[in-house]
């Protein structure tokens, strides 16, 4: 049986981060780098945009029933389901932000529930209806 030597596996130096946990110029991040983690601008666009998909698939999938027993007319669910997702993107981004400023796993979760469904609330808030002026 033929023995190998022993190799040490060569030693790389952990990356540098500054204030907000970025790599410092010269340093490349490693596979398994915080820099992922630090929330940042670009990190609650890709939130809002996964919540849009998501507003947009259901508010689709609900707006295509309504045209199909004839309540909505194409116009009419392709505006809702636009407005659902925009919605959708919108308060997934917020409750994102908001569940970033605790620390506990629950109190991040019920922050989340409570600024998503708070977002929801008021966008999706109709406007009063105004009677129809009688001749």
């Amino acid at each position: 049986m033929t023995q190998y030597p022993y190799v040490a596996a060569p030693a790389t130096q952990a990356p540098t981060h500054g204030q907000q946990g970025y790599p410092q110029p010269g340093h490349s991040p490693t596979p398994y780098s915080t820099t992922l983690l630090v929330p940042g601008t670009n990190h609650y666009l890709e939130l809002g945009k996964l919540g849009a998909v998501v507003g947009l698939c259901g508010a689709a999938a609900v707006n295509l029933r309504r045209m199909q027993a004839n309540e909505a007319t194409g116009a009419e669910a392709l505006l809702d389901t636009v407005r659902t997702g925009v919605a959708a993107g919108l308060a997934t981004a917020t409750a994102g932000f908001v569940a970033n400023q605790f620390r506990g796993s629950i109190a991040s979760t019920v922050a989340t529930l409570a600024t998503g469904t708070a977002v929801m609330y008021v966008l999706n808030t109709e406007a009063p209806h105004k009677p129809a002026k009688k001749p």
